[in-house]
């Protein structure tokens, strides 16, 4: 409640962060919000939904008062009750126009929690007119359910530039209503405020909000995939006072530099990131850096960009990301060690011309750092080729994150070969197939300079110790004749080709695709999965990790895409399991826009859903460190791609102390014909993963025994 608040008598915006220190814990306390600002225009709009992320994990309401230029004739012509709706429209379309264009961060983060407040029918909003000039008064008045109340007022407009020091000095009075003393203070902005919402103020007229500005708000709504986050407007804000900050210091100011905390914790280098970093100094400053999921590979490479600043004046460093998630990922981390990259990717308009005179500066020598995150797409188009070559090769850093997808030949041949200084960075920098690859890849990085293994990272307590669970899951009698055939025509294939370690023809990768579709949808892992989550709760950070094939299901939904008793999805058929046990779930696949997949990570890292459903996407780089259990119900052959899964939940999280892996181990049914051996080889290639897994579980033993039975079978007991 608003009274257990320790709140200051005046607040400054070159000594506190009014944002943090004053809006955020008041609204989080609130039910209620009355709030005037003055004329319309956007950092006034902006200013009225400051902290409105956080008011809207409540359920209370808002009323907010915004003022308007009219004319003497409009006024009276509104208060005799004619012309109200041409006046309206006329307001409402200088107002949309007013706020149409603004392309600015914050305000477009906090016009969507208006407009999701409006949507959800928490926020009324009302226009004042003034004859002759405008309304401007800015009061507040923040209440909560004990009938207690905060009220504010002063010259604080909360718009990008009134939040910065070196722009506007601002103020604001803090009157708690529970201090009698100050009754004199707070009670005429309360009865103010009161006439002024009943159209009782003299001299002003109130109408309601125009249609044209309600409707853009509500169009704005539609397109959200959930409410705006508080968490995303302190770092918006934050990164903007940081800007303006460092444009205003001396150049020596904006080189970056390491923090004193990161992620809420004080900022220190572990050894084994230091020793990464020696080695790769030794290596002439390349090298692939071969560190386990989580175990700090980013910032390792930051850190070796703040050494190399404080050397090399003018160094440029870029860094290349798979996709745009991570390339996120990388921009807030860079800003931690206030660096402010260019983001190019997304849209080209957003940096094409921004990236032209940067590269000019730097051909110049006339910045002294810079910095560009760029996904491997982008890395391709002629534009950015242009500008990547013309930046200078002694000045230039490259960072290649999840570095495995540059031994492609499409991307080994858009690295640049002029960059003097290189760092790869990948936990499976090595593909288990294809030589070709691994070539191109260490030809450009060199050598992997440095190993830190997920053995050593869980006994240095880098990564959280783990359980593991294994599930012998038959195929269908069907399911296991489509394999063995499979199976045959895959052996005939590769008798025809026998290219030795060059990569598999189109044929043979369709067939070896079909096959593991086989085994990733075998049908019983739905049964096997429906009996692991028997009698127990819903758990919240979970994730379910899918193939993108079909399985057979009885009375599918036609909303599912499929007639009764045709294949569904794998993917659909778990969400609609998890669904009937009681889960909250999502999906997260390649399906999900951006913006979609941004708003269920908040969701998932929150608790508001209880479990990711995952195809792919999940398998590089996403960062969520409050999982806590996952349940494998596909994986590839490809080590890179179960290394990768295990690393995504064993992050260290605060409460989090043990996770647990459920795998689904598919093997043939006892009594299937395999003349040629196939069950042998399947149950031997479901066997590296598990070994992979197995091998560090706490558990280890208690795994052992659960595949004992197929492993005498088969005579695979040394495997394990």
């Amino acid at each position: 409640m608003l009274r257990s608040l320790v709140l200051k008598g005046v607040y400054k915006s070159d000594q506190d962060d009014i944002l943090r220190s004053f809006y955020f814990p008041a609204l989080a306390a609130a039910n209620r919000y009355d709030r005037a600002v003055g004329y319309f225009s956007a950092s006034s709009l902006s200013e009225a939904a400051q902290a409105l992320t956080v008011f809207i994990k409540g359920d209370g309401v808002i009323r907010l008062v915004v003022g308007a230029f009219t004319a003497q004739s409009d006024i009276d012509a509104v208060r005799e009750g004619l012309r109200l709706k041409e006046i309206s429209e006329r307001i409402g379309a200088e107002m949309v126009a007013a706020v149409s264009d603004i392309d600015d961060e914050l305000f477009q983060h906090r016009f969507k929690a208006l407009a999701w407040l409006i949507a959800h029918g928490r926020l009324e909003i009302r226009v004042a007119l003034r004859p002759n000039g405008i309304y401007h008064d800015k009061v507040g008045i923040i209440s909560d359910a004990d009938g207690d109340a905060v009220v504010f007022s002063g010259s604080a407009n909360e718009s990008a530039a009134a939040l910065l020091p070196t722009q506007n000095y601002e103020s604001i009075n803090v009157f708690p209503t529970w201090r009698p003393e100050l009754a004199d203070f707070h009670e005429p902005h309360r009865d103010s405020f009161t006439r002024l919402w009943d159209n009782k103020s003299r001299g002003t007229v109130v109408i309601d909000l125009p249609t044209a500005l309600k409707d853009n708000l509500l169009e704005v709504a539609a397109s959200l995939d959930g409410p705006p986050d508080s968490e995303r407007e302190a770092q918006i804000a934050e990164r903007l006072r940081a800007l303006e900050a460092s444009d205003e210091a001396e150049p020596e100011a904006r080189l970056p530099r390491a923090p004193a905390m990161i992620h809420g914790m004080p900022f220190k280098m572990r050894e084994h990131q230091l020793e990464a970093l020696r080695a790769w100094q030794a290596n002439g400053y390349r090298g692939v850096f071969d560190l386990a999921t989580g175990a700090g590979k980013t910032i390792t490479a930051v850190y070796a960009t703040v050494q190399m600043a404080k050397g090399i004046p003018g160094l440029a460093v870029v860094i290349a990301a798979p996709y745009q998630s991570l390339a996120d990922q990388w921009c807030e981390i860079l800003e931690a060690f206030n660096i402010r990259p260019l983001q190019c990717y997304i849209s080209k308009e957003n940096w094409h011309d921004d990236l032209q005179k940067r590269v000019l500066d730097m051909q110049g020598g006339s910045d002294a750092f810079q910095a560009l995150v760029v996904v491997n797409r982008t890395l391709r188009t002629p534009e950015f080729q242009a500008a990547l070559a013309r930046i200078p090769g002694n000045r230039l850093l490259w960072i290649g994150d999840e570095c495995h997808h540059h031994g492609s030949e499409s991307l080994a041949s858009a690295l640049p070969a002029h960059a003097h200084y290189r760092i790869g960075l990948s936990a499976t920098p090595l593909h288990y197939l294809d030589e070709e690859r691994n070539a191109r890849l260490k030809a450009y990085y060199g050598d992997i300079v440095f190993s830190y293994t997920l053995a050593q990272a869980i006994a240095d307590k880098v990564l959280t110790p783990y359980n593991y669970y294994p599930t012998v899951v038959p195929l269908t009698a069907d399911e296991a004749s489509e394999f063995i055939s499979l199976s045959d025509d895959i052996a005939r294939a590769f008798m025809r080709e026998d290219k030795g370690s060059g990569p598999p023809s189109t044929m043979l990768t369709a067939l070896l695709m079909k096959r593991a579709r086989v085994v990733g949808s075998a049908a019983n892992k739905m049964i096997a999965l429906q009996k692991t989550l028997a009698g127990r709760p819903p758990q919240q950070h979970a994730l379910f990790y899918c193939g993108d094939g079909q399985v057979e299901m009885d009375g599918v939904d036609e909303d599912d895409g499929a007639e009764d008793g045709q294949p569904t999805r794998q993917i659909e058929a778990v969400s609609r399991l998890l669904d009937d046990e009681g889960w909250k779930v999502s999906r997260f696949t390649a399906r999900e826009s951006r913006r979609e997949r941004e708003s269920i990570l908040q969701s998932f890292k929150t608790g508001a859903i209880d479990g990711l459903v995952a195809i792919k996407c999940l398998d590089e780089g996403i960062d969520v460190p409050a999982c806590s259990i996952a349940y494998i119900l596909a994986s590839s052959k490809d080590p890179r791609q179960f290394i990768q899964r295990r690393g995504r939940i064993l992050r260290r999280s605060p409460g989090k102390t043990i996770a647990n892996i459920h795998d689904y181990i598919v093997v043939l049914p006892e009594d299937a014909e395999d003349v040629s051996g196939a069950a042998r080889k399947l149950i031997t290639g479901e066997l590296k993963r598990v070994a992979e897994f197995s091998g560090l579980a706490e558990n280890r033993n208690e795994a052992y025994a659960a595949l004992r039975p197929i492993l005498t079978a088969y005579d695979l007991e040394h495997v394990l």
